[in-house]
């Protein structure tokens, strides 16, 4: 039986890694970006790219690890882009993962998957405010306080000068 080449080839060919960005492909500017590089039977050396180019290498420090992580940040207009992974097994390269399109914004960008985010800032905003209402009430007192004890002290003064005032008479 003859030997098909195509076949011994996908033999010692390695699968395509996975890819994907935390917090999301949506990043306002000045934030920050994690791509998550990954492959279940590990590897040598994960590469990210940008465009097909180089942006950084981590090498497996560790036999079970199955996950590079790149954080890119603070990003700016020139850090958006199609980035992708490819590692190194061996002496071989994997093929490319699929594409991710990062795109960076001017504006602030809340994540969609998470709507309660939106509901805790709107109530810690309040928390804040309702604790600064407090402590500005708790410093009125205490300054009126101070007012009634310095107009009580300078009264006190007063009647101990006129008293003083009234005896070498």
């Amino acid at each position: 039986m003859p030997v098909n080449p195509v076949k011994l080839l996908a033999l010692g060919s390695l699968s395509k890694p996975s890819i994907s960005a935390e917090p999301g492909l949506e990043i306002s500017q000045g934030g920050c970006v994690t791509f998550v590089c990954s492959n279940p039977s590990g590897y040598d050396t994960f590469r990210l790219e940008k465009g097909g180019q180089s942006v950084m290498e981590k090498k497996n420090t560790q036999p079970l690890m199955t996950e590079a992580r790149f954080r890119l940040g603070p990003v700016n207009e020139s850090t958006a882009g199609d980035y992708s992974c490819i590692y190194l097994k061996g002496s071989n390269w994997s093929p490319r993962s699929e594409i991710l399109e990062l795109k960076v914004t001017r504006e602030d960008v809340t994540p969609a998957s998470d709507p309660g985010s939106a509901v805790n800032s709107v109530s810690t905003s309040q928390s804040y405010k309702v604790w600064i209402g407090v402590r500005m009430a708790v410093a009125g007192v205490v300054f009126l306080v101070l007012v009634a004890i310095l107009g009580e002290a300078w009264h006190n003064q007063e009647k101990s000068t006129d008293s003083s005032v009234s005896m070498n008479l």
